[in-house]
This record gives C-alpha cells, sequence and structure tokens, in this order.
C-alpha cells in the first residue's frame, strides 16, 4: 500500500475562513496527512470569527517531510510573509518541484518566496500587480495551474482549485 501524501496548510490570524476550511476537509476526506502549520503551535482566529489551531510551529518541521503545500488567502498571507523560515519552505518545496497551491491573497508569499518568475498565475485582483512585477503573467481566471503550481481567485475558485490540487497529488 502506498505511503499516505503529507501535506502542509500554512496559516496565522486573519485567514480566510473558507478558504483553509474546505481544502483542509476535502484533503482530509482524500486520505492526504494533513499539518497545519503556524508560527506558533496555537488558535489563529479567520476573517470571520473560524478558529484553527496549528498542529506544528514552522521552526519545528523539515520541508522534506511534505509531498505538497498549500496556501489560504485572507490577511494571513501577508503576515506569513514576514516569516523568514515561512518563505523559507515555499522556496525549498517550488525547487523541490512539489505541488504548491495558493488562493486569492496566498500567492503574495509566492511573490516574497520569488517562485513566480516567469509562470501564469491568478488571484484576487488586487494583487495583481506585485504577480506581474513579480515577474509572473496573471491571468485572472478562476483558477490557473503552470507545472506543479496552482493558484485560484478567490473562494468561488475553491471547487475547481481543489479538483486540480487532488488531480495533481495523486498523479
Amino acid at each position: 500500500m502506498p505511503s499516505r501524501k503529507k501535506i502542509a496548510i500554512l496559516i496565522d490570524d486573519m485567514f480566510e475562513d473558507s478558504e483553509f476550511i474546505y481544502p483542509y476537509y476535502r484533503l482530509l476526506e482524500a486520505g492526504m496527512d494533513v499539518d497545519v502549520v503556524g508560527q506558533e503551535k496555537r488558535a489563529y482566529r479567520g476573517k470571520h470569527g473560524t478558529t484553527a489551531k496549528a498542529t506544528h510551529r514552522i521552526h519545528a518541521i523539515e520541508s522534506d517531510k511534505y509531498d505538497a503545500l498549500y496556501i489560504p488567502g485572507g490577511y494571513a498571507p501577508d503576515r506569513l510573509r514576514r516569516e523568514p523560515a515561512m518563505v523559507a519552505l515555499v522556496k525549498s518545496l517550488f525547487e523541490a518541484g512539489k505541488p504548491l497551491c495558493a488562493v486569492c491573497h496566498g500567492p503574495s508569499l509566492l511573490i516574497s518566496a520569488g517562485v513566480l518568475e516567469g509562470k501564469k498565475v491568478t488571484a484576487y485582483a488586487s494583487i495583481k500587480d506585485d504577480i506581474e512585477n513579480a515577474g509572473a503573467d496573471y491571468t485572472g481566471r478562476s483558477v490557473e495551474q503552470d507545472g506543479s503550481l496552482i493558484t485560484a481567485r478567490d473562494p468561488q475558485a475553491l471547487p475547481g482549485m481543489m479538483k486540480q490540487f487532488l488531480l495533481l497529488l495523486e498523479g
């Protein structure tokens, strides 16, 4: 029996509730091992009041133990991108060719990791200029896939994004 894939979901305060909850449970439903990784091992509060607990601290994990990474949107990615260890985790997994998935404002962390050069990317329209300034082609589509990188525009894109992410993980 093949081993289960291990996925890291990054979290901080002010995450977009639906962009954390829906993918978290879809990944569990698909049989993935999911670690919720924060700067500290504690409960974090979403924009709309949901709380989610980090199961692991960023400084206590090893990037090579993960098969993929998911970044919910909201205001959390702006907080996450200021933590060098979070940026290093994203860069390490990208360089290893592992699947990365980010929605809404999540690609702002990908910008800080310097991994968007030459990629087709979508995200919430307010970070379009940042994406283009990072050397990526902003498409504005609901969901975009460029190799092992999947990005999505907003919460309405979650079903299509997860379908593509799960196909990539299973492939």
